[in-house]
């Protein structure tokens, strides 16, 4: 897949380490740092060297999903005999019918949640348009994140586009245009780098923190975020 660029050369231009890009490049998808740094460095990998990356993420998909759900075995009750009309043997016999049927709808509920429960690419590497829904008077609000390990860093879009540039711990996962009304989410081991054209439309959330908007409107910002720190926005 890589034609014929080195992986030195690679790397440069990517910033994916070439460990990373020789495990894309042999389907060793283990090697990688876990599912969403998988497909992150597979779609940055595909876009670089001009190749369809829908087709290229659906190969990717067959190759990790092709588990099929385990068989749920059925088996028929077998009617209980009753003798002489007792109505605590027919009590019996339905409480028994009624616990069979609990035991299998519970085992069947629990394999299904299980296969709807696969890992989803989130929207920090999927760079779709969120579609905004409602009027003026119900503008989308910025989410709150639920509490991760590492750092996670949420961004909304206001009012006019800006250009901006995630690295995650040393690797670029996005770099582009985002619309007014869009948000994106980041998350990264040890720390997230931000690099945005138009600071004043930016709002940032980190960790759960609402840190407000990264600087004047049109102004080029760059703020880096780690682990060990207390998010704030100041400049640097």
């Amino acid at each position: 897949m890589k034609k014929d660029y080195s992986f030195e050369y690679l790397e440069e231009s990517t910033k994916i380490r070439t460990k990373y890009l020789k495990a894309l490049e042999e389907e060793k998808f283990d090697v990688l740092p876990g599912p969403v740094y998988a497909k992150a460095f597979l779609r940055t990998y595909a876009k670089f060297l001009e190749l369809d990356t829908e087709e290229i993420m659906q190969e990717y998909n067959m190759l990790t999903n092709n588990n099929p759900a385990p068989a749920v075995e059925t088996k028929e009750i077998e009617p209980v005999s009753i003798s002489g009309g007792s109505k605590k043997w027919r009590y019996l016999a339905a409480g028994a019918a009624v616990v069979a049927l609990l035991a299998f709808n519970a085992f069947y509920d629990s394999n299904k949640r299980a296969e709807d429960n696969k890992p989803e690419l989130p929207q920090t590497v999927q760079e779709n348009t969120v579609e905004q829904k409602g009027n003026s008077n119900n503008s989308p609000q910025l989410s709150t994140p639920q509490p991760v390990q590492g750092v996670r860093v949420v961004l909304k879009v206001n009012d006019n586009p800006s250009w901006m540039q995630v690295v995650a711990d040393g690797n670029t996962i996005f770099s582009g245009t985002v619309a007014p009304g869009e948000m994106k989410d980041f998350q990264a081991e040890e720390k997230i780098f931000l690099h945005v054209g138009n600071a004043g439309a930016v709002e940032v959330n980190v960790n759960g923190k609402n840190l407000g908007r990264m600087g004047a409107l049109g102004k080029v910002e760059k703020k880096t975020f780690t682990v060990d720190d207390d998010p704030n926005m100041t400049r640097g």
